[in-house]
């Protein structure tokens, strides 16, 4: 009883404080809670790139459920838009004959919450660089790992696919993975202020 009573205790202490879970604000920075997810300029080389972090960063706010999605500038609180600084595929492992044997996919972003009708920026994170790593021959590729799992491909595929088929399918779950760890820290980013 006396250890409950502790527990119970440190609960209310930890409560108290303001402490709660990243990501669960209930107010967007400068207020409101109708967000616009606005223009995301593509300067990567990787094409419809700003599609993508559009859909991820919808899916996101869609999944947290705090807030409501708008389609229009009138009916925002705020707009959420920003910069694709770059997405690179880098080789970071290689054979003895020097082919690569393992890449990294790396995403540099900047973003914003504008107020649709002040147009002052509210909130900004510039720089946010987020990576994913994948194999690119059948036997650098982890079957067992959690990123393979959440993969498009199974195990009796990497057989089967050319190097170069294999490589690209990993790349574009890497791409997935990238946008979304993207969107979850500029959420949490953006709903915490910081």
């Amino acid at each position: 009883m006396k250890k409950l009573s502790i527990v119970l205790g440190i609960l209310l202490l930890v409560a108290g404080c303001g402490y709660h879970f990243p990501g669960q604000a209930t107010a967007l920075p400068g207020g409101g809670s109708k967000l616009r997810i606005g223009r995301f300029e593509n300067r990567s080389r990787e094409p419809g790139l700003e599609n993508e972090v559009a859909r991820a960063m919808e899916d996101e706010v869609a999944r947290r459920g705090i807030f409501q999605i708008v389609k229009e500038n009138n009916d925002a609180d705020l707009v959420l838009e920003g910069t694709i600084n770059s997405l690179d595929t880098i080789p970071v492992a290689f054979s003895t004959s020097d082919s690569a044997l393992q890449y990294q996919t790396v995403m540099t972003i900047s973003a914003s919450l504008r107020d649709p009708r002040s147009g002052r920026v509210v909130w900004q994170v510039a720089g946010l660089h987020e990576d994913d790593s994948y194999g690119a021959v059948s036997n650098t590729v982890v079957t067992e790992s959690s990123a393979f799992a959440q993969n498009t491909l199974n195990p009796n595929d990497l057989n089967r696919l050319a190097e170069i088929q294999l490589s690209e399918s990993q790349r574009r779950d890497a791409i997935e993975r990238v946008l979304s760890n993207t969107s979850r820290d500029i959420y949490n980013s953006m709903v915490e202020d910081f």
